[in-house]
């Protein structure tokens, strides 16, 4: 007992003995704050002027610094500005650029660093800070596009790269037999050859690869329908249906009950009919016969969904059942019908190989190659979902893009990034590009 009462007044002696020093640090900081803050910025801003009013500027005391760590927007003018400043004390002795008296309401040039110096009510004190207010620099509306490797696999130039298990993989499928496929883990810098595939006895159509239900589907040649669970291990659907073309993954929404696999089948009569695939055990359903002028191949394709959620997936171009270049826009929701989108003739030329993708609430079409074989490197772009298209704006266009490509990959990471793998412009190409519309990498404000 004696023991812990002796441990307790040990323990209230040493408390008593730090009190002094512990109450002392907050003490001192507390005076040592409010003496620096005699002529210390307490705000700092653009109150009367709504369109930047909302812009928060940050006050370094220690550092004597006040700006902006949100940039205004681009163009915005600064050099005709009054600024809204409260003091925790002034004697009204404000100087800019230590010459300058100034008072509220005098309008300032804000296109350069400015400095800003107060002095104390009392006189005694002086704090001087830089003013800096950020402007970007660049449209936030213009498009980026840069080479990011040169090393991508030129085994074909077609092919088609996916994100699997976080990582690119690109896929190629020679003119007969199998496929090739090559990873990067370094996000499309480097590529190293995987191992071969098994089961895939057909020349396989590559752009036909999808992922459905926890499984991989591939379209061959010959019609026959693969899947596989990794990428590797291949197997013939057990449906004998003769598949002729394969567009993807519809989700399951408004018209469909679950995803299905669309694309277009021949019937028991050889008709080309669209048609939907929910799995083996359903087998294909068929739609309506498709229209002599919608293209079986080469057509570039994308899948989206309306302003109210409801999935569907786009064509533009490619080839006919009668050898001839489309020209049209395609697009269905349900699988089994399909409308032409464009009431009037679209002002692009007719290609083979382009790509289309949607990006930014838009649909853009990129690249092919026109009835004479010549590439074209306009971006075109639509924002009724494929009713009308114009070029892009100068500012979108893929400047930076020398070649003249046609069946390239585009692969749109999560609306931020635009990758194109590969392709062709006279030679296959072995270049990796990655782009952005610059605001896609501002912070949200």
């Amino acid at each position: 007992m004696d023991k812990i009462i002796y441990s307790i007044k040990n323990k209230v002696r040493l408390l008593v003995l730090l009190s002094p020093i512990l109450l002392g640090i907050p003490s001192c900081h507390n005076f040592e704050d409010q003496s620096l803050s005699l002529a210390n910025v307490q705000h700092f801003g653009f109150d009367s002027f709504p369109e930047i009013a909302d812009y928060t500027f940050y006050i370094d005391n220690f550092a004597g610094l006040i700006y902006n760590t949100d940039s205004l927007p681009y163009q915005t003018r600064v050099d005709s500005l009054f600024p809204s400043i409260i003091f925790f004390s002034s004697n009204g002795n404000v100087l800019i650029n230590d010459t300058l008296l100034w008072k509220v309401g005098d309008v300032l040039d804000f296109s350069r660093p400015l400095s800003l110096t107060n002095n104390s009510e009392d006189g005694k004190h002086q704090k001087k800070y830089q003013l800096r207010v950020n402007v970007h620099q660049i449209n936030p509306d213009s498009m980026v596009m840069n080479v990011l490797s040169s090393q991508f696999p030129t085994i074909s130039a077609r092919n088609k790269t996916i994100l699997y298990n976080g990582l690119f993989k690109a896929f190629f499928a020679p003119d007969s037999g199998s496929i090739i496929s090559y990873t990067s883990t370094d996000q499309g810098i480097s590529w190293s050859a995987d191992a071969p595939v098994s089961g895939l006895n057909d020349t396989i159509m590559i752009q036909s690869l999808t992922e459905f239900k926890e499984h991989y589907y591939l379209l061959g040649k010959q019609g026959n329908l693969y899947y596989s669970t990794d990428l590797n291990q291949w197997s013939v659907s057990a449906d004998s249906t003769k598949v002729l073309s394969l567009f993807g993954k519809l989700e399951g929404r408004k018209f469909l009950s679950e995803d299905a696999l669309v694309g277009i089948i021949a019937d028991n009569n050889g008709d080309l009919r669209f048609a939907r695939f929910t799995g083996d055990s359903a087998g294909w359903e068929s739609g309506t016969v498709i229209p002599e002028n919608f293209p079986l191949r080469e057509y570039a394709h994308t899948q989206y969904k309306t302003v109210t959620k409801v999935p569907y997936i786009s064509l533009l171009g490619g080839i006919n059942a009668n050898g001839t270049l489309n020209a049209d826009s395609w697009s269905t929701m349900d699988g089994l019908y399909w409308i032409k989108v464009n009431t009037k003739p679209l002002l692009i030329e007719p290609r083979q190989g382009a790509s289309l993708f949607h990006y930014d609430d838009k649909m853009f079409y990129y690249g092919g190659l026109n009835n004479q074989g010549f590439g074209d490197s306009t971006l075109f772009v639509s924002e009724n979902h494929g009713i009308t298209w114009s070029a892009a704006d100068t500012i979108l266009q893929f400047y930076s893009i020398n070649e003249r490509l046609a069946y390239q990959h585009i692969f749109v990471e999560e609306d931020k990034y635009i990758w194109i793998f590969g392709g062709e412009s006279g030679n296959i190409s072995n270049k990796v590009w990655k782009g952005n519309i610059h605001r896609k990498l501002f912070p949200e404000k």
